[in-house]
């Protein structure tokens, strides 16, 4: 079977169906059978799956779970080089795309660690558990999770602080790009679970694998780019790339930022997030935020993986169309044409303070809104983000 055939047969059959997290133990047995995933594949005592390929530095990873609430029945659309739904549930390309390179990476035995962690949607579990372990400290020089929206990025700050050096990001975007690729440093990441290793791995990035509006139904899986992808994946000398980054320090994006920044504000947003303290919080009396297993008030607890109390809700409760994010299907707002929510140009928020409470986002939820609601070429709206993401408590 050549590249184009395994690939696009594997990821089909990847996405499939959704697998959120509780599932993923169902996903390596469907799959083992099929024989799409290696007889010998390891589980470690936090539920994650590895397999080790010979004498290596680099611990190459994906995640198994998907962002939703229910396993269901995919039905795939294709439309040019793109893999879609009918829109009636996500795609699961987020992170059937970096499975998919991982497997491929093992069939042409490729050395390196390889990790298959679960419950990334919901926190990075896996992989968190994993970190505060410590077991990969001083036996790994890079982690590279196969784990971002888009074509070219290679991620060197996640949540805004530093988790890869430049002198690898960008080795490794020349190595890629000898293939025909265009990959870049890209200091936007979010979080993904090679973030969880910045204190024991020296190197901790994400690389863009061609999934697009991902946790929606809009989701959207370039097959050519992670086709491309895959060859290009077998041309790099991984074990040659640079290791740089110091540990001992921790670098934020906004070191150097202008000096008035502890101060401003934006439309309400402040770089400090919204204290609890000083009553700047959101709030509504009939919002009732998802979590993954907690359809109540009560406070925010991780559920047992498959756990039976979990309440059955159909996936349209949470994720729409792509056009907009709500949290049950009454009250919508069309935030994207509402008049309260751009004055000139600029956003005003008015609209989503009564949608979500900002003490309570999930990182799922804050990248929902920079995708559909933020205009990155604002930077307030950059501010806000990034305040966010910076509130998040894992």
């Amino acid at each position: 079977m050549n590249t184009e055939s395994y690939i696009r047969s594997t990821f089909l059959k990847l996405t499939s169906k959704t697998y959120p997290y509780g599932y993923e133990d169902d996903l390596v047995t469907e799959m083992i059978k099929s024989g799409l995933f290696p007889k010998n594949l390891e589980q470690d005592s936090e539920g994650n799956y590895f397999l080790k390929i010979g004498e290596s530095r680099t611990i190459f990873a994906s995640h198994l779970d998907t962002a939703c609430k229910d396993q269901v029945e995919v039905t795939h659309v294709f439309e040019n080089n793109f893999i879609k739904t009918d829109k009636k549930t996500i795609l699961g390309a987020d992170d059937k795309a970096g499975v998919t390179i991982l497997l491929w990476l093992i069939k042409n035995n490729i050395p390196g660690l390889y990790y298959f962690f679960v419950g990334e949607e919901v926190g990075c579990i896996g992989s968190g558990l994993a970190a505060k372990n410590l077991q990969f400290k001083g036996d790994y020089d890079r982690i590279i999770s196969f784990d971002r929206r888009g074509t070219n990025s290679i991620i060197t700050f996640q949540s805004s602080t530093r988790t890869c050096s430049d002198e690898f990001a960008q080795e490794l975007a020349k190595q890629l790009n000898q293939s025909g690729m265009t990959y870049k440093k890209d200091d936007t990441g979010v979080y993904t679970d090679s973030a969880e290793f910045t204190s024991v791995i020296p190197e901790c990035t994400n690389i863009s694998v061609g999934y697009y509006q991902e946790h929606t139904f809009s989701e959207h899986q370039d097959i050519v780019h992670l086709i491309k992808l895959a060859k290009a994946c077998l041309s790099v000398k991984w074990e040659e790339l640079p290791t740089k980054r110091d540990m001992s320090k921790v670098e934020s994006k906004w070191d150097d930022y202008h000096s008035g920044y502890s101060s401003r504000t934006y439309n309400g947003w402040n770089n400090h997030g919204f204290s609890r303290s000083s009553g700047n919080t959101w709030n509504s009396s009939n919002y009732n935020k998802y979590d993954y297993g907690q359809y109540d008030d009560e406070p925010k607890k991780k559920r047992t993986r498959r756990g039976n109390s979990r309440k059955k809700y159909n996936d349209s409760d949470f994720y729409d169309n792509g056009k907009t994010f709500f949290d049950n299907g009454t009250d919508l707002i069309d935030l994207n044409h509402s008049s309260t929510i751009r004055v000139s140009g600029t956003y005003k928020y008015e609209a989503l303070k009564e949608k979500f409470l900002s003490t309570s986002l999930s990182k799922e939820e804050i990248e929902i809104i920079k995708d559909q609601y933020l205009d990155w070429n604002n930077p307030d709206d950059r501010d806000c983000y990034e305040v966010l993401i910076n509130s998040l408590v894992y």
